[in-house]
């Protein structure tokens, strides 16, 4: 079997992930990275593709006429066709729930570092603000969790990993689901997105890229939000309008805004949202402690592994 990896570089720091986990299962090819336009030459002859974000579309799969397995060294697909996939029998795998415990935590970096002040602190002392100063203890405005509402929506496994942490801070726990139907399961109480927005401190996205979500997080979106409040992006970028993210941040609307993703990956030199105030940004980078994507490779290992037994998991139908 032919093993293509297509863009290894996105899953290292430093050549630190060991891809001869894969060399039991074929001769591997790994390429780095893979420009668009160089993807179709480099699967042509493939049985297996395994990669991250590179294109899977149409015109890139028609001309891998040996292809049938895609593995996915993410949870998100939607950089694979998959009418074309299912139409030419090409069993496609992810590796749903591998970052979890990483999002989450990255979720409530994001939160504590709103709240705590900690970067602004940090500032404070390493340009002597504190050694030029009479008071003792020098401080900020800062705010407790503990008794906040935070609304989640989307309670998925990552949003069900928030609303745990979110509970063990004392904090009230509102979640949207279009998976559930009860009104309220232990300390988690399930309502619409117009009252999480209307009610939430804290309002964190966990949700797919889908035609329902997409910039689903608009200017009537923002507007319906708490004018002291924090929204937190770390699912995909295309579910925020970021013009009207912008708008709201820099028209005093909602607080503060804290986001791993965005619209277009990697950020582009005009991206709008470096027009705004009270924003954080990270590189899409919650998924990747070293234990993560350790816990990714063994996932995507192990789907290939099954896949060739004849007894395929995380296939997306």
């Amino acid at each position: 079997m032919k093993i293509v990896i297509l863009d290894a570089e996105t899953l290292t720091i430093n050549n630190d992930m060991d891809f001869s986990i894969f060399d039991e299962y074929g001769e591997v090819t790994i390429y780095q990275s893979t420009k668009d336009s160089e993807v179709a030459e480099r699967i042509k002859d493939a049985d297996i593709v395994l990669c991250n974000k590179s294109p899977m579309n149409r015109e890139n799969l028609s001309g891998a006429k040996k292809l049938k397995y895609i593995g996915l060294f993410a949870t998100g697909y939607n950089n694979i066709d998959l009418d074309y996939t299912r139409a030419h029998k090409i069993t496609v795998c992810n590796a749903g729930n591998y970052s979890t415990e990483a999002v989450a935590q990255h979720v409530f970096a994001f939160i504590l570092h709103y709240y705590n002040t900690i970067t602004k602190y940090d500032e404070f002392v390493k340009q002597d603000g504190w050694i030029h100063t009479n008071k003792f203890s020098p401080f900020m405005e800062m705010k407790e969790l503990f008794g906040k509402t935070i609304g989640i929506i989307g309670y998925g496994s990552i949003g069900k990993k928030v609303a745990q942490i979110a509970v063990a801070f004392g904090m009230n726990v509102m979640a949207c689901s279009r998976s559930t139907e009860i009104k309220k399961i232990g300390n988690i109480q399930f309502t619409d997105i117009d009252t999480i927005l209307s009610v939430s401190d804290i309002v964190t996205i966990h949700c797919p890229l889908n035609k329902d979500s997409e910039k689903m997080c608009n200017q009537e979106f923002f507007n319906k939000m708490k004018r002291d409040s924090l929204f937190i992006n770390t699912s995909r970028g295309g579910v925020v309008n970021e013009e009207d993210l912008v708008s709201a941040l820099n028209g005093n609307v909602i607080g503060y805004a804290a986001l791993d993703v965005i619209d277009q990956e990697p950020m582009i030199q005009d991206c709008p949202l470096l027009k705004a105030k009270n924003i954080v940004i990270t590189p899409h980078a919650a998924w990747a402690p070293i234990e993560t994507r350790t816990r990714l490779m063994e996932i995507v290992s192990k789907n290939l592994k099954k896949w060739l037994a004849g007894t395929p998991i995380n296939v997306i139908e």
